[in-house]
């Protein structure tokens, strides 16, 4: 897990994608009374996209490359690497939460008690788990190039449905379909902490059972890769 990391901090494009892109557009529309809202809304979009590339953008090439046979004679158990994915998916969300959580605070002057950074910290750590399962089963799903691009047009559906990029209200029934898109209930329940309130248990659901939704198919999927192999 620790070489995945490493592997994936020192890729440019994912700093790029990942760090610089959610500071920057905070630092461009993240100021004055919407300062706070704008912080949560790219500490999502960072979490969101965190959490596909990092467990799931380098499994694909690995799998055309044939890493993870190789790793099928190691000591290295499947479900060892497979959790390591998943928590890889969830640690690599830290770099760009971070980053916009120092642009609120010196650029934005978003000012919070200890506790309310500690209860958006831990929405974010665990609301990335979806996405690090969705990104998982691309990885596993699609090969080489294709997985990449697959989780970047995820990704930006994701985010502009959960209302992370654009503003206003969507047109029919994308409108009532965001309310059960994870980047939205996370974003939601980011406002909520904000205000001090609990975040709703709706929306808690919703990234519930994609968390479930996702785990499951991870795993189907996984046991024909292993059976392949």
């Amino acid at each position: 897990m620790r070489f995945e990391v490493a592997r994936a901090l020192r890729n440019v494009k994912y700093l790029l994608f990942l760090v610089v892109t959610p500071v920057g557009l905070y630092l461009a529309y993240g100021r004055g009374a919407g300062a706070a809202p704008a912080m949560v809304a790219m500490a999502v979009y960072a979490a969101a996209g965190g959490g596909l590339i990092g467990s799931g953008g380098g499994v694909a090439e690995d799998r055309m490359r044939g890493w993870l046979r190789q790793l099928k004679v190691t000591p290295l158990g499947e479900a060892q690497w497979l959790a390591g994915k998943i928590v890889q998916g969830v640690l690599m969300i830290v770099p760009g939460v971070a980053g916009v959580t120092v642009a609120a605070i010196t650029a934005g002057g978003v000012q919070l008690p200890a506790g309310r950074w500690a209860a958006l910290t831990a929405l974010l750590l665990v609301g990335s788990l979806p996405f690090a399962l969705l990104g998982l089963l691309l990885g596993l799903t699609l090969k080489g190039k294709s997985a990449q691009v697959g989780i970047v047009v995820l990704f930006f559906g994701l985010a502009a449905v959960g209302g992370l990029i654009g503003s206003g209200t969507l047109p029919g029934m994308l409108e009532h379909l965001r309310h059960y898109i994870p980047t939205y209930t996370l974003a939601q329940a980011g406002f909520s902490v904000l205000g001090g309130q609990a975040p709703g248990t709706g929306g808690l659901a919703v990234l519930a059972g994609w968390t479930l939704a996702a785990a499951v198919a991870v795993l189907v999927r996984w046991r024909r890769e292993s059976n392949a192999r």
